[in-house]
């Protein structure tokens, strides 16, 4: 009888791996995929990131010794295959003002775009939106500036951003918010600063105008 019963065990498991045992293989083996595509997810990730941190450190040299073509050619390498790094951004805001000092408008403004809106540290894409809206300004594009400028949210950059909200709105004619935004941008700016002297001169500025 505990003969019967074994054989009628072996029956029972034959029979659920014959109905079930292609379904666990292939569970198995998806299993076994994730796990392995996980890591190596991880170990790409991890090449990534050295990569990226050696073209940036070029990008860094290149720009200190005013190699402008080497610097580019590193910066554009790390915004094209490693956008994803927090380096791409960081090197977009390099090459930007590189190009800004060489009067390359158009190539700056493409940089900092870059920075603003796929630069992955809020703050990278923070500073990059408040100095594309300073050069829209200064092109004469007010009200794309103010598309920049407007951050819900500014945290530590709150001077910096109602400093250059005041300056949009001066240029707009709209001299009482002005107003208002350079008295509050200067009551956290630094006391000693050239920005913050350009505010001054700027409010004293609209308030004799007044």
């Amino acid at each position: 009888m505990t003969n019967d019963l074994t054989d009628g065990e072996w029956g029972d498991i034959k029979e659920f791996f014959q109905k079930y045992g292609r379904t666990m293989l292939y569970g198995v083996l998806a299993a076994v995929l994730v796990i392995g595509g996980f890591y190596y997810y991880r170990h790409y990730r991890a090449q990534q990131k050295v990569l990226a941190a050696a073209l940036y450190q070029e990008v860094l040299g290149a720009a200190s010794q005013m190699r402008f073509g080497l610097a580019t050619a590193a910066g554009q390498k790390l915004e094209h295959n490693y956008t994803a790094t927090p380096y791409a951004g960081q090197a977009a805001l390099i090459l930007a003002r590189l190009e800004y000092q060489k009067n390359q408008l158009p190539a700056a403004s493409a940089d900092l775009e870059f920075a603003a809106h796929k630069a992955t540290q809020w703050s990278v894409r923070t500073t990059a939106r408040l100095r594309l809206g300073s050069l829209l300004l200064a092109e004469g594009h007010p009200r794309q500036a103010w598309t920049y400028a407007h951050i819900a949210k500014p945290y530590g950059f709150k001077a910096m951003v109602l400093g250059l909200e005041a300056e949009i709105l001066a240029r707009e004619g709209h001299k009482k918010k002005a107003l208002a935004a350079f008295t509050e941008a200067l009551k956290s700016a630094p006391k000693k600063s050239s920005l913050t002297s350009l505010w001054r001169r700027e409010r004293a500025q609209l308030q004799a105008a007044s």
